[in-house]
């Protein structure tokens, strides 16, 4: 084996050897990720049970709901307003309500005494404004 060789062989594996103690000893960090926005995104989709109530007929709002990170809201609600009056006819909201990154199932309940069409959306408090999510959806109270 020739001198050129020798010194090769051996110094491929020491070149290793002060590579990986370099990385150990200078507590190399892992890859830092992008922070997260400072509002949370949440998600949700509706559910309205019966379609089409009754005027006087309890009607039952199923929300699935999940953030992108754990969190607790002030108040979450589905806003409702009756379309010909712009009168607000809102579920009762929960109050300190979390939500996590698995989606849940929270169920709303009222009833609604006129009949007419109404508007309705999941909404939300951080702190003293509400944040309402898309898409609005409506129905109809016969």
């Amino acid at each position: 084996m020739s001198r050129t060789r020798f010194l090769l062989l051996l110094g491929v594996p020491a070149l290793v050897v002060v590579l990986v103690l370099t990385v150990v000893l200078t507590g190399e960090r892992d890859v830092p990720v992008a922070d997260l926005p400072p509002t949370p995104t949440i998600l949700a989709t509706l559910r309205l049970e019966p379609r089409t109530p009754e005027a006087g007929e309890e009607v039952v709002v199923r929300a699935t709901v999940s953030a992108d990170r754990p969190i607790t809201v002030r108040a979450l609600t589905v806003q409702v307003v009756r379309n010909s009056t712009n009168e607000s006819r809102d579920f009762p909201p929960l109050n300190e309500h979390s939500i996590g990154t698995t989606a849940q199932e929270i169920t709303f309940r009222r009833t609604f005494d006129a009949p007419g069409e109404y508007t309705y959306l999941l909404a939300y408090r951080l702190d003293d404004d509400w944040v309402r999510l898309k898409p609005w959806q409506t129905f109809k109270v016969r």
